[in-house]
């Protein structure tokens, strides 16, 4: 393998795992920014000795479908996530759909031609690109 085609391969996976790492970030924010309170107060670590073992928390379960709240808006930097994310699926495969779904959405083919009203209806449809059953 000649040092350009590795040094190549390098690059895509290092954007790969930059997008991946983007995409992780954005769901942490996501589960700690929520609105909702904890139900209740934490418990303080208990002291252990040698002989005893600490109890390992409870885990809650999250409910297998989310109320119907009104989903807050996106942002044009969670479109650009999405988008980078499904751009980069399958080594690329969706790359043209996507270009696609943001000339339609905005006249001149670029996320800031994007009306911000519509990023949702944006987001829903690249969300649905490859998901075809």
């Amino acid at each position: 393998m000649s040092k350009m085609s590795e040094l190549s391969m390098l690059l895509e996976e290092l954007i790969s795992c930059g997008e991946k790492l983007t995409a992780t970030a954005k769901s942490l924010k996501d589960f700690y920014s929520s609105d909702e309170q904890p139900t209740a107060a934490p418990e303080k670590p208990r002291k252990t000795t040698t002989k005893q073992k600490a109890d390992p928390a409870p885990v809650e379960e999250a409910p297998a479908a989310e109320p119907a709240t009104p989903e807050k808006a996106l942002s044009k930097e969670d479109v650009r996530a999405l988008l980078a994310g499904k751009a980069a699926e399958a080594d690329g495969a969706y790359k043209a759909q996507v270009r696609d779904l943001v000339r339609k959405y905005g006249n001149g083919g670029s996320l800031t031609d994007v009306d911000p009203k519509d990023y949702a209806a944006l987001a829903a449809e690249v969300e649905a690109i490859g998901n075809a059953g």
